[in-house]
């Protein structure tokens, strides 16, 4: 690892920019691994990881340049981006961003643990295109470890929220009950199998799934007791359905005006929720204004109802800052000492010369294998001695004190990031 290489990382959230900016930039799953490839092939790019979800897109990279990997960063995978919507940090600010994106505190929904399964996808595909090293490596395994301390030792795991439930709970504001409701998940991806489930939870009267691949989903449609159906019989399937939620990925809208009729919505007695959990988005912008008995919501609008439930859960994060300037601190000691490593294999090499040197010149010819004990016993502790020395300066190199004035620093500014129209301020 070269020791004069740092992090820097550049990305977009929900915090920065609304859902029609981010869907612009969104990298499918599919496409990550040549994402990664074409960035590892940049000018001073080492290594490099992208996590990108329905709320943010972000690129860690390792280089020597700063500045200039900034920007042919941003040039690489968000071009033509205005700079408000776009987020940059270096070193220590990488390691705190980043390990409170895996511990879900930057999250949309305060908390949820989906992050850490998208970390270790975006792991495999930079793993196979070779982008990942000494430095991101033990760096994202260790953002794995904090995102689950932080949630098993904080209120912060305990009743955890998801853009699925918070989205089912909007639904039931209209509903009230969903005994009679018929719903359509477009999308059997995870979020769409964790949306059909929590609906499952609520009792909800008939369950339909609409997929591009209906023979990938059967396992869950008969866990879930849902009918399963192609996107070719989606007019037939919306036709009849009281709640649609869209969870799927595609490159244009799956759900366009000609999948609704105009005249049954406006013969309905209660209206139509159509909830869009896409990026981008899968529900076509025309079709919000088809009937005001048609309530169509995306993940912009959720942000009301997040920041609701976020009220009530404030003190969750009570402890994270502890464990969070605890873990980069852990993180950048190994660092620092990892990058002795030559060094204290050139210290063991020397110490064992002059131990073997001295010992010729002591005993000539006759060795007494006492002596030899003695010997080595006194090298490895000599060794030990000037090892914890370099921990020690390992240690030294930033305080957890330090880190601490550094984390409050960076937690003040999250404030000045947000671009308007981005929803309210979550905790």
């Amino acid at each position: 690892m070269d020791p004069r290489a740092s992090f820097v990382l550049v990305g977009l959230s929900h915090r920065t920019a609304p859902v029609a900016v981010r869907e612009r930039y969104v990298v499918r799953h599919c496409d990550l691994q040549s994402t990664v490839t074409a960035l590892r092939g940049l000018p001073d790019v080492q290594e490099c990881f992208v996590l990108s979800t329905c709320n943010r897109t972000e690129v860690l990279a390792v280089g020597t340049k700063g500045v200039d990997l900034v920007a042919s960063l941003q040039a690489q995978l968000f071009r033509n981006l205005e700079a408000r919507h776009v987020y940059t940090y270096a070193d220590v600010q990488a390691l705190i961003h980043f390990f409170r994106v895996a511990s879900g505190l930057d999250s949309l929904v305060l908390g949820e643990s989906e992050v850490l399964a998208q970390i270790k996808h975006g792991m495999e595909a930079s793993a196979a295109a070779g982008a990942l090293g000494p430095a991101l490596r033990p760096l994202l395994q260790q953002a794995l470890h904090v995102g689950k301390r932080v949630r098993a030792e904080t209120a912060l795991g305990r009743g955890t929220l998801s853009v699925a439930r918070v989205g089912i709970d909007v639904a039931a504001r209209v509903f009230g009950s969903f005994e009679r409701v018929n719903a359509l998940v477009v999308g059997a991806g995870e979020t769409g199998i964790l949306v059909a489930r929590h609906l499952r939870e609520r009792g909800v009267g008939c369950l339909s799934f609409a997929t591009r691949r209906p023979e990938r989903a059967q396992d869950a449609a008969r866990e879930l007791g849902a009918e399963i159906a192609g996107l070719d019989r989606l007019r037939e399937l919306v036709l009849r359905a009281d709640l649609i939620v869209a969870c799927v990925e595609a490159d244009a809208p799956p759900l366009e005006v000609q999948h609704f009729d105009r005249r049954a919505l406006a013969r309905r007695d209660r209206p139509m929720v159509v909830l869009d959990l896409s990026v981008p988005r899968a529900v076509a912008a025309q079709v919000a204004s088809l009937s005001p008995n048609l309530i169509v919501s995306d993940l912009d609008d959720l942000q009301r109802a997040v920041h609701e439930n976020e009220r009530g859960r404030a003190r969750a994060v009570d402890g994270t800052s502890e464990i969070l300037v605890a873990e980069i601190h852990k993180f950048l000691t190994l660092r620092t000492y990892s990058a002795f490593t030559p060094a204290i294999a050139d210290l063991r090499r020397r110490f064992e010369q002059v131990r073997e040197t001295t010992l010729d010149a002591i005993s000539g010819t006759r060795t007494d294998p006492k002596e030899v004990q003695i010997a080595h016993e006194l090298t490895k502790r000599l060794l030990d001695v000037a090892l914890d020395q370099m921990k020690a300066g390992a240690r030294s190199v930033r305080s957890e004190e330090t880190l601490e004035v550094e984390y409050q620093r960076f937690l003040q500014s999250l404030s000045t990031e947000r671009a308007p129209g981005c929803g309210p301020e979550t905790p």
